[in-house]
């Protein structure tokens, strides 16, 4: 059985050591991964350490056939996040690891799975290294990424481990088609721990539930250009405002989004020059559309693109990040909710991993612990306990399942509950 306990006395070590600063591609993140090799190391002489062309990392069990059960999640956060997002899923797939170790080989085999920079907060591309191994990262694209200071993102992350080189020049047609990562094409079935990072769970009063897929999202950077001009002197009907005409839009698409179901997010709103006397000349902002419906997310991208058309100012559009609705597997999904106590499934507002793979063809499903107050991205975030051990113990059942599927003759002999 899982030390569920062990689990979460690992999650608060991990805190304490490099809390919200484990950002992708920095050195705290790169610490912390050390330690969680070490940590595999210490499971058994069974486990190897695998690297992928994307920094990726991988700790694999071997069983009696190579066909992969895959947990997986991501180490890194958001500057100033929680103790939770993301890591939860690393720490609770390298216990789920050690409880199988311990026991009868099984029949498939065990990979846990460490995904490179979940979060974007560096070049603004959500799901790099997962997009990278399931193909849907392409070497123009991350020629495209920079940091805020300039830095071109090939450069830092090959630093790192990642080998731009590796990519290929087209986006995968087809599910599967593309797999950059020989891991995968072994994967029959992937399965994520995460916390909800929303209220729904601790408002139903539940502590774990299936998660069905995840909304679809549009992401972009706009810049409007105007003429600046000083603020006491440049008549209103006379101005081309930036920042009047960026506030306008989003506005709009607040108003959009919520009458449909949608959400709609400025994340960085920057205007230059940014002084109170003076009418921006230039306004720049991030801009995220999420929508469970593909129709209600082209609508909100029409949404935008009228409203951008009525701008006085010169706009530019920069693509940041492009995903459709993704819907789990269903079958694993049943088998989700059935390791959860059941109940309904529930949608993930936020990107993960699990969605890239999705929409890569691999089988795929996750698993939500409740956050308190629904808070995530922050210092504040928070699970119960209580919660945290029922979430760890749901992967847990849910993975002895995969790994030794009915009628295989590991699962006749296995006597693990």
């Amino acid at each position: 059985m899982i030390d569920a306990g062990a689990v979460i006395t690992r999650l608060r070590a991990t805190d304490a050591h490099s809390g919200g600063a484990r950002e992708a591609w920095r050195d705290p993140w790169l610490l912390e991964r050390r330690r969680l090799d070490a940590l595999a190391r210490s499971i058994s002489d069974s486990v190897t350490i695998e690297t992928d062309a994307f920094a990726n990392t991988w700790y694999v069990l071997p069983g009696e056939v190579s066909e992969t059960v895959l947990v997986g999640s991501h180490s890194d956060c958001v500057p100033q996040g929680g103790w939770l997002d993301g890591i939860l899923g690393v720490h609770a797939g390298l216990g789920v690891l050690a409880a199988i170790a311990a026991g009868p080989r099984p029949r498939r085999t065990l990979a846990v799975v460490d995904w490179a920079d979940e979060e974007g907060t560096r070049f603004g591309r959500s799901l790099l290294g997962s997009s990278a191994a399931t193909g849907a990262l392409t070497a123009s694209e991350l020629r495209g990424l920079a940091d805020a200071d300039g830095s071109p993102a090939a450069d830092v992350v090959s630093r790192f481990g990642f080998d731009p080189d590796a990519l290929g020049d087209d986006a995968s047609p087809t599910a599967g088609s593309g797999l950059h990562s020989p891991r995968l094409a072994q994967v029959a079935a992937a399965c994520e721990l995460h916390i909800e990072q929303g209220p729904t769970l601790e408002r139903s009063g539940r502590s774990v539930a299936v998660v069905s897929g995840c909304l679809g999202v549009r992401r972009e950077q706009l810049t409007f250009t105007g003429v600046a001009g000083h603020a006491g002197s440049t008549p209103m009907a006379e101005r081309r405002d930036p920042v009047r005409d960026a506030a306008r839009l989003l506005t709009s698409l607040s108003d959009a989004a919520q009458a449909t179901g949608g959400l709609a997010t400025v994340g960085r709103i920057e205007a230059d020059p940014a002084i109170v006397t003076a009418v921006a000349q230039r306004c720049r902002l991030s801009l995220d559309l999420r929508h469970p419906d593909l129709d209600g997310l082209a609508a909100l991208d029409a949404e935008t693109t009228r409203r951008l058309r009525e701008s006085r100012c010169e706009v530019v559009r920069t693509s940041l990040y492009r995903q459709d609705p993704v819907v789990f597997d269903p079958a694993l999904v049943t088998l989700g909710a059935s390791v959860c106590g059941g109940g309904d499934a529930v949608v993930s507002g936020p990107l993960h991993d699990s969605a890239a793979l999705a929409q890569a063809g691999i089988p795929t499903v996750m698993l939500f612990c409740a956050s308190l107050g629904g808070i995530s991205h922050s210092r504040h975030e928070n699970t119960s306990e209580p919660d945290l051990i029922e979430g760890v113990q749901a992967l847990y059942r849910l993975v002895i399942l995969l790994l030794d599927p009915p009628g295989s003759p590991s699962a006749r002999r296995d006597q693990r509950s």
